[in-house]
């Protein structure tokens, strides 16, 4: 865990004791990749650039992400192997960004990537409705364990990464949720990506 991300955690820990839960780690964590891993301090890489001699490889380090992968998918892959050729195996993994729900208030969560959003605050109407899980693009995951913040999930910037570089990074798995909790995730997502999209000027 970088510096910054080690003071973002601390300083997020203090929250208000009346939220209801809405995620719980399984206390069984597999050798593989499951539905609903949480990664902390995952690199990505974003592009590569190569001029004459010269090669440059942009990467994005993503606070926390999330294995959006169906398990039964993700077990079959496993035992496959890459020594079995087929096309049951996965090439890449469906993951999205998690940001601690401070650092999202705050508005500067994505960093220099995007522009910073305005500051908001618990008690906003739109906020406590993506606490409540009444907005499509977020969901928001509370834990009852002391040491773990309060996370969100930002639906809209799901994206893949190639398989072997999350099976690299698995040591940053930060913990795994339950089942309970995974598919709901899961049944949130499916319904975001799949909401029918009306044009907002006439074409």
């Amino acid at each position: 865990m970088t510096q910054k991300h080690q003071k973002e955690l601390q300083s997020s820990i203090k929250r208000p004791q009346s939220l209801k839960i809405s995620a719980k780690k399984t206390k069984k964590i597999l050798k593989r990749l499951s539905q609903g891993d949480i990664f902390q301090d995952i690199e990505i890489i974003e592009n590569i650039e190569v001029e004459k001699s010269i090669v440059t490889v942009h990467k994005i380090s993503f606070p926390f992400v999330v294995c959006l992968n169906q398990d039964c998918d993700l077990e079959t892959d496993f035992w496959n192997n890459d020594e079995v050729l087929c096309d049951n195996n996965l090439l890449h993994i469906l993951i999205a960004p998690a940001f601690i729900f401070e650092q999202f208030l705050s508005g500067n969560h994505w960093g220099n990537i995007f522009s910073n959003n305005r500051p908001q605050k618990r008690k906003d109407t739109t906020i406590k409705k993506i606490i409540d899980n009444e907005i499509p693009r977020y969901h928001y995951l509370n834990f009852p364990d002391k040491d773990i913040p309060d996370l969100i999930i930002d639906f809209k910037h799901f994206f893949s990464v190639y398989k072997k570089n999350i099976y690299d990074q698995i040591d940053k798995r930060f913990c795994s949720l339950d089942d309970l909790f995974k598919e709901k995730i899961n049944q949130r997502f499916s319904y975001y990506i799949s909401r029918i999209g009306l044009p907002e000027h006439p074409v």
